[in-house]
């Protein structure tokens, strides 16, 4: 029975879902949505796009993975294979692996056989852009679930560093395709939108769901307060760096100027890199106890293919997610020119949507369970990878392009980021939280969508262009 004062817990799920601090887990296999009558209310609460996401990922994923991209050093321990106990020994081969995988998720199974296939031929057809790009995006979110489990089975045959820097690489794999594929098409406007995006979503989206989710269920949620404030740090160091260049390039418009600023950007970014490895090692290593749900049991589930296995999954996936993005990228232009709305809609509410949804999905779930630092770890975590892995990575794609993306992300942009980063960081000032919290987080996040959903689609109109 749903009991409101204690911690869901689900039917299918046989451990906890470990998130790290840094990325939560692409491809978690977290626990199925409660059947009772309290628990659909409470998802009512969340919005009809949320739930839908929710119970995709209900359908597709199984339960007790502790091995999310980004985990901490303790989750990456072997797997117990003790006793008599053969339903956590693992499938007996890849093949039936492969089934289990397959035939266990049959939502996103069914999206990735229609929608992928359908939108490589929308492509090669020269079907209308709007189909091209709605097919693709579609097909986007499985191909992302599989990079996940593959990236996943991977790290878990690893050594602690190697599977926390692999599960840290591959858990942004598809916004670094999408924002590849926008360099390659000359669409820095929308791959700006989208790293914004993407740290909006998770800062406010999704942590705002989670608080909302578990407040409502209970009266009040603590977390570790020292972990939340190095994840702010982080995101304020972001900030600064995003800020300095769209504040020098505002102040000096001279040609020489933004010469100076390309410059300017390319090497910061290379800086922030080094924090991030940095960061790594303090949560992974140094301080790795700042991060992990101390209350949490140590069970593990043994992966579903073996090394070799998961490896040509998972390349075979990232290969077809990069046709994927390109058909997608390619055909945004006619596609905002049909729906009539603008790139900047579809970078910072739109795109964001394909990456995260299982972020998405498991931070509200470990929320209902009274687990917040592992939610924190996806929501904030999250954040963090966005502004100190992905926005450098992509600032020196387009070095390597030739292209002009900068960390110049103009005054409205950074204003959203500002106020985001800045309201966030007051709410984890006390290592506490409630569902007030997270309704206002979800307010802020609707108020940003309304802005860029009413703005105009024509470049005078555009707040990523207008001086």
């Amino acid at each position: 029975e749903f009991e409101v004062d204690k911690p869901l817990a689900f039917p299918s799920s046989e451990g906890r879902p470990c998130v790290p601090p840094w990325r939560g887990p692409r491809a978690q296999k977290g626990a199925g949505l409660p059947s009772p009558l309290g628990s659909r209310r409470l998802a009512g609460w969340l919005g009809f796009a949320m739930a839908m996401l929710m119970q995709a990922q209900h359908e597709l994923r199984r339960s007790g993975s502790k091995l999310g991209r980004g985990s901490t050093p303790r989750d990456y321990a072997p797997v117990s294979q003790k006793g008599d106990d053969d339903k956590d020994a693992g499938p007996h081969s890849d093949f039936q692996g492969l089934v289990n995988i397959f035939c266990g998720h049959k939502i996103l199974t069914t999206m990735l056989l229609v929608a992928l296939p359908a939108g490589f031929y929308a492509h090669h057809t020269e079907m209308d852009p709007q189909y091209i790009f709605l097919f693709n995006f579609v097909a986007i979110v499985p191909l992302a679930w599989l990079i996940g489990k593959a990236t996943e089975d991977v790290a878990a045959k690893l050594g602690e560093a190697a599977g926390g820097l692999l599960n840290a690489t591959f858990g942004n794999v598809v916004e670094m395709l999408l924002c590849v594929s926008g360099i390659r098409n000359g669409e820095i406007i929308v791959v700006q939108c989208t790293l914004l995006g993407s740290i909006l979503s998770n800062l406010l989206l999704v942590m705002g769901c989670a608080f909302l989710a578990g407040g409502l269920i209970h009266h009040d949620q603590r977390y570790n307060q020292a972990g939340a404030a190095t994840q702010c740090s982080l995101m304020s160091m972001s900030v600064f760096a995003i800020g300095l260049p769209t504040i020098y390039t505002n102040i000096l418009k001279q040609d020489e100027e933004w010469e100076h600023m390309v410059a300017v950007s390319r090497w910061v970014s290379v800086m922030l890199l080094g924090v991030y490895f940095a960061y790594l090692v303090f949560q992974l290593k140094t301080h790795a106890h700042l991060f992990q749900d101390e209350d949490a049991e140590e069970e593990e589930e043994s992966p579903d293919l073996s090394a070799p296995a998961a490896a040509v999954l998972l390349l075979a996936s990232t290969v077809v997610t990069s046709f994927a993005t390109d058909y997608l990228i390619e055909a945004l232009k006619g596609t905002v020119e049909t729906w009539k709305v603008s790139r900047e809609f579809v970078g910072i509410i739109m795109l964001p949507i394909i990456g995260n949804a299982a972020e998405h999905y498991t931070a509200i779930t470990v929320a209902m369970r009274n687990k917040m630092d592992l939610s924190l770890g996806v929501a904030a975590g999250s954040s963090c990878q966005m502004g100190l892995l992905v926005t450098p990575f992509t600032v020196l794609v387009g070095w390597a392009y030739g292209a002009e993306m900068t960390l110049n992300f103009h005054a409205f942009q950074l204003a959203v980021l500002l106020f985001s980063v800045f309201l966030v960081t007051t709410i984890l000032n006390n290592g506490r939280s409630n569902w007030l919290e997270g309704y206002i987080l979800l307010i802020t996040y609707l108020v940003v969508a309304l802005v860029y959903f009413f703005e105009g689609t024509g470049e005078d109109a555009s707040l990523a262009t207008l001086d």
